[in-house]
């Protein structure tokens, strides 16, 4: 015996053969994010949606059904660490015309941000992969950071002890300069030794927080930024104005060394204004610095 086949119009025909396509996007995109991360396969799903989309995104015979190809898209974003995921599930609610669970689930994940990341996953128990991809660790800015303090604890440390301290005789000739001069010397550099002091204990400190990945050590190194820069420049000009009241400014021996220290302290400066900003901003900063 023969059998009835059932008639399909076109319209229905176009929604089966694109939901049979979304559903095989769906399961390469979990196959892609089940564990590690396969960035690999998240390219090769990014481009069958790209393809998909390209076909039905404006095609009304699907209908609200093209909700799942924001939602693909959100997804895509979200596991790529892409700001925009939000505005493409957004746009899945619209399209479908009402919001439903999935969506709102992605978009608590989103709004929570790291907030969801440190309360949803343990990094102890990730892959280094999966660390790197979620910007978890010391790497990156933060691992340049970090050896920034480095250098700048051991150059501070060698200056200390590299440019000697100061003699009798050296009092004796400054004071023969200028009637009291060697006081005053003695008391800026009393100064500085201390703010060295408090310098390297901050150095020293924030170092010791970022490699046990504490809170703390994000508001020590703001300070330690903020420190080194104004440290540098009230120290400067104290300098300046000691050595002009004095007439040294014109012996080329502390113009050299003037000009030298100007340097430090424009650098001083110029990374407060770029790390203390990272450190209020940055996602990895934020992820790695939790206990």
């Amino acid at each position: 015996m023969g059998r009835f086949r059932i008639m399909q119009l076109p319209q229905s025909k176009a929604r089966q053969t694109y939901i049979e396509q979304v559903k095989v996007i769906e399961a390469n995109l979990k196959d892609a994010t089940s564990g590690e991360t396969n960035k690999s396969l998240l390219l090769l799903v990014q481009k069958r949606l790209d393809s998909l989309a390209e076909k039905y995104q404006f095609s009304e015979e699907i209908g609200t059904a093209r909700y799942k190809l924001y939602e693909l898209q959100a997804l895509v974003h979200y596991f790529s660490g892409h700001d925009d995921a939000l505005d493409f599930i957004n746009q899945a609610i619209e399209t479908r015309g009402e919001t439903y669970a999935k969506a709102e689930k992605l978009k608590k994940q989103l709004s929570l941000g790291d907030s969801y990341l440190s309360k949803t996953t343990n990094p102890d128990k990730m892959t280094k992969q999966q660390r790197r991809d979620h910007k978890i660790g010391l790497e990156g800015w933060l691992a340049l950071f970090i050896v920034g303090q480095f250098l700048a604890l051991l150059i501070t440390v060698f200056r200390f002890f590299g440019d000697g301290f100061t003699s009798s005789s050296d009092i004796d000739a400054l004071n023969q300069y200028q009637a009291g001069l060697s006081d005053t010397l003695q008391a800026l550099t009393t100064f500085e030794n201390v703010a060295i002091f408090v310098y390297v204990a901050l150095i020293i400190t924030t170092l010791v927080l970022l490699f046990r990945n504490r809170k703390l050590a994000k508001p020590f190194a703001i300070a330690t930024l903020i420190f080194a820069a104004v440290y540098g420049i009230i120290d400067y000009a104290i300098a300046s104005s000691v050595f002009e009241s004095s007439g040294l400014a014109g012996n080329a021996e502390i113009q050299s060394m003037m000009s030298k220290y100007s340097g430090d302290v424009g650098r001083a400066v110029i990374g407060a204004f770029i790390w203390v900003p990272y450190f209020l901003v940055s996602k990895r900063v934020k992820r790695t610095l939790t206990k």
